[in-house]
């Protein structure tokens, strides 16, 4: 392997490592070779995993894996300083050529605390996870020093957000009211300024649930870079309930679960969720880890200021929201909606949600409503339509078989209409301040004889509602309060361990 050449986007980064690595050397030359032969000098004086860390980073604008940094150290111990600066850049250029951003520079963050809002950033899905980083976001954003990234094309590595990107996550309303859905990384990005993000004795948090792809050079950074990493918990769901989801589930989010081993802490949105990462936790012994410390950070259920009486003369509407998946239990409330119409019992059910690999579900709601069952399904709906629906339900019914937390339960509670949910998890946990009716959602006669209730009987609405209003307020402001005090916070200088 030759030297590199002078001057251009690698000169650039392995200077800006220098003045990590070799602060008292001041390096200016845009002599590439000459500077990557100072720092393998320095690294051979002084050999640590962060410091390897960061200096595989500038070489191939990549985060490396574990293996790749221990590897490294091994070669930079074992070899001469000449034969070890070719061995960094062979092995690092080949790294760079198959997920790096080689021709961009690179931004040292010290100190700081990092967002990774990948998914979020680039999409405009707008379900459980991207709902719960849009609604917390805003208020770090406005109230905290946080740089917010996600990850470059490649996959390898974090970078600067673009305008529209930023805007998507901090500004979602705003988004949403001038920009028609995109989705994936925009053709311009290419072309945009944007810089990749080397986070340096940081806390980088990671509020969503990366992509499989990502997460060897997310746990390489976790466990080698000395920055602290901290996640959201969201659930266990694909190793837990494995048969509830599709075939590759389970094997992606182990992946995820690779990552998270390395991670410092893990706020889980909920008891249920809590107890799945704790679980996960404490097997880590058998590995010689100490895992993550895990605690719990329960999602906001915020309560109305008014609550809208029932509407009078119209047909009682039923509303259930969810991504359309086995799990979510959908075919037990079509079986049980089709109990009642026969009965004579007339009442709208429609489901808002979409994704899901499930194929019964629209296959026997277009049954239904060929009979003239009023049945409806709505998907990409705007937030102002979702929030008129749960305002304009009678009740809304979300008996899913397992989750980490149960959002639409808390929405719906948010505007005042009694909800039909599980009796277990996360969502009985919801439902203990009242406003609700609890059934197991495996038995199907419970189902019906709820819905039942709740459909003809209106002294019991009107009692859930009173309940309803008599529950404790908690907002995204206090959620996102709260998840800074217990995640980051204790990772900081100031209050770090």
């Amino acid at each position: 392997m030759s030297r590199p050449q002078t001057g251009g986007p690698l000169a650039a980064r392995l200077r800006a490592a220098a003045a990590i690595l070799i602060p008292s050397d001041r390096v200016d030359t845009d002599d590439a070779g000459a500077t990557l032969e100072r720092l393998t000098r320095a690294l051979r004086a002084e050999p640590s995993a962060q410091r390897t860390w960061l200096l595989l980073t500038a070489i191939s604008a990549a985060y490396p894996t574990g293996d790749a940094v221990r590897e490294a150290m091994r070669a930079i111990e074992l070899l001469d300083a000449d034969a070890a600066t070719l061995w960094l850049l062979d092995a690092c250029l080949a790294d760079a050529s198959e997920g790096g951003a080689s021709d961009r520079s690179i931004d040292i963050v010290v100190g700081r605390v990092v967002v990774d809002v990948d998914f979020s950033a680039r999409h405009d899905v707008h379900t459980g996870i991207q709902r719960v980083v849009r609604s917390t976001m805003p208020h770090w954003a406005d109230k905290q020093d946080v740089v917010t990234a996600a990850w470059t094309p490649g996959q390898a590595a974090l970078r600067t957000l673009s305008d529209d990107e930023s805007t998507r996550v901090l500004r979602w309303a705003q988004w949403r009211a001038g920009v028609q859905e995109v989705t994936g990384v925009p053709a311009t990005l290419a072309e945009a300024e944007w810089s990749l993000i080397v986070p340096w004795d940081c806390v980088v948090v990671v509020p969503e649930v990366p992509h499989r792809v990502v997460c060897p050079r997310l746990a390489g950074l976790a466990e080698l870079s000395g920055n602290r990493v901290v996640a959201i918990g969201y659930d266990c769901i694909p190793v837990i309930s494995a048969n509830l989801v599709p075939a590759n589930e389970p094997n992606r989010f182990v992946q995820y679960l690779a990552a998270v081993k390395f991670m410092r802490r893990v706020a889980g949105i909920s008891v249920s969720a809590t107890a799945e990462f704790a679980g996960f936790a404490q097997m880590l012994a058998t590995q010689g880890l100490p895992g993550p410390e895990v605690i719990e950070c329960a999602l906001p259920s915020q309560t109305p200021e008014v609550l809208p009486p029932p509407p009078a003369g119209e047909r009682p509407l039923v509303l259930c929201i969810g991504s359309f998946e086995p799990r979510k239990n959908q075919l037990a409330l079509l079986y049980a909606a089709e109990t009642l119409w026969r009965e004579g019992i007339d009442f709208e059910l429609r489901f808002i949600g979409g994704g899901g690999v499930s194929r019964d579900f629209p296959k026997r709601v277009r049954r239904l409503a060929a009979k003239g069952y009023h049945v409806t399904i709505a998907t990409g709906i705007t937030d102002d339509a979702l929030d008129s629906a749960y305002a304009a339900a009678r009740f809304t019914v979300f008996t899913s078989v397992h989750e980490g937390y149960g959002l639409p339960v808390a929405e719906s509670l948010s505007h005042g209409t009694p909800v039909i949910t599980s009796d277990f998890g996360s969502t009985r946990e919801i439902a203990a301040g009242g406003g609700t009716v609890l059934v197991d959602p495996r038995d199907d006669t419970a189902l019906v004889e709820a819905m039942r209730s709740l459909l003809t009987d209106d002294a019991r609405i009107a009692a859930l509602r009173a309940e309803i209003a008599e529950r404790p307020s908690r907002g995204w402001d206090d959620y996102a309060r709260e998840l800074w005090d217990c995640l980051v916070a204790p990772e900081l200088p100031a209050g770090g361990r």
